[in-house]
């Protein structure tokens, strides 16, 4: 898919932006006559939003992606007031308090982040991670991208390199060798990684940042790439931009560096193959391309840790996972089964970053990978 194709892709997904506003509201309103009529007939408000539990995901083996179920097939979890205990009366509360803000949000044409919704609010809705949920649950339940909702993360990933990002109200961000906030995905058209060799992914802040401080990303044996971290499990605005740029160049190298545990490859799944909380957006958020470059738990064992029974726990339970049976997951699979077999876990942090450490380790590996794309 070329850039102009991906662009327009993008716009499909966002669509123009006041028609999408006004056909957002036009769900509120559908989903609030309905709880109205509802009250008329019962007596009692009823909201219905759709399941974003495992049971309403599937895992499409064509696409490769984490898939939302039709929501006419799974079990939606209802909200009532009057509430059959103060617990579902507070939910419904939390729901059509948010309901509310976006609605204005909408009108209005302001943006805003679930950080700013749970300010306003905060002894409604307790923490933040509970407007987390609810703006997902209400983005699911309407099938609308987080975006159309007129809502946007607080900014959390970060990316270093030699690129451009082009946004829509006609500016240019040129990033060269500092640090940068990845913006939310809504304010760009495109990224231009056109003179770069390959982009890598980093679990860890720490390890990027020390990455970039020794200029990781323009080196003569590798050559010049993007880095870029999610700090952790990545955010839409950092997935988004992956997915973008694996798409917009297909062709280009992505390796991902994580940890050697089941965490690290949970994350690396993340970016590959979807999440299922997001399963309804997954189509724009995805990486199948993503190589992974380690750390191995064989390779690394000066960064060895013992496996603990949860990660015991979580490991199996990832070996369960229809994608982790797929070629696509061939590398994460083994990973997980030497640490099983091992009892040993390894973690990029624990050798440090000179010359023998993370640094050499990821140049080695990545100039493999590179000179073994070279060859074919």
């Amino acid at each position: 898919m070329s850039v102009a194709e991906n662009d327009h892709a993008i716009e499909e997904v966002l669509g123009n932006l006041q028609q999408c506003r006004e056909k957002v509201l036009g769900k509120i309103d559908t989903l609030v006559s309905d709880m109205l009529a509802g009250i008329a007939d019962t007596g009692v408000a009823t909201v219905k939003l759709s399941n974003r539990r495992a049971e309403s995901t599937w895992f499409d083996d064509k696409s490769l992606i984490v898939s939302a179920r039709d929501a006419a097939d799974t079990k939606p979890n209802v909200v009532t007031f009057p509430g059959t205990n103060i617990l579902n009366s507070w939910k419904f509360a939390v729901l059509m308090r948010t309901l509310d803000i976006i609605s204005e949000s909408l009108t209005s044409g302001k943006v805003v982040t679930k950080r700013d919704i749970y300010y306003r609010e905060t002894w409604l809705f307790k923490n933040q991670a509970i407007v987390d949920r609810i703006v997902d649950d209400i983005g699911r339940t309407l099938n609308v991208p987080r975006a159309a909702l007129g809502i946007v993360s607080a900014q959390k990933g970060l990316a270093c390199g030699t690129f451009c990002m082009h946004k829509k109200d006609g500016t240019l961000m040129a990033v060269d060798g500092e640090i940068q906030l990845i913006p939310p995905f809504e304010e760009l058209n495109s990224v231009d990684v056109m003179d770069i060799d390959f982009v890598l992914v980093i679990e860890k802040e720490a390890v990027f940042r020390s990455l970039c401080s020794a200029k990781f990303y323009n080196r003569a044996d590798i050559g010049r790439s993007i880095l870029v971290t999610g700090k952790g499990y990545p955010d839409l605005a950092t997935r988004q931009i992956i997915s973008h740029i694996a798409a917009s160049y297909p062709g280009k190298p992505l390796f991902g560096a994580f940890d050697s545990d089941p965490y690290g490859v949970d994350i690396m799944c993340t970016y590959k193959f979807g999440s299922r909380a997001m399963a309804h957006e997954n189509s724009h958020l995805t990486a199948i391309q993503m190589e992974w470059v380690g750390v191995n738990v064989l390779e690394y064992e000066d960064g060895w840790t013992k496996l603990s029974v949860a990660d015991r726990k979580k490991a199996l339970k990832m070996l369960s996972l229809p994608w982790m049976e797929t070629d696509a997951a061939t590398a994460m699979r083994l990973e997980l089964q030497r640490m099983l077999f091992l009892g040993r876990k390894a973690e990029m942090n624990v050798v440090g970053t000179d010359a023998n450490g993370v640094i050499a380790y990821l140049a080695q590996v990545i100039k493999t990978r590179l000179d073994a794309l070279t060859v074919h």
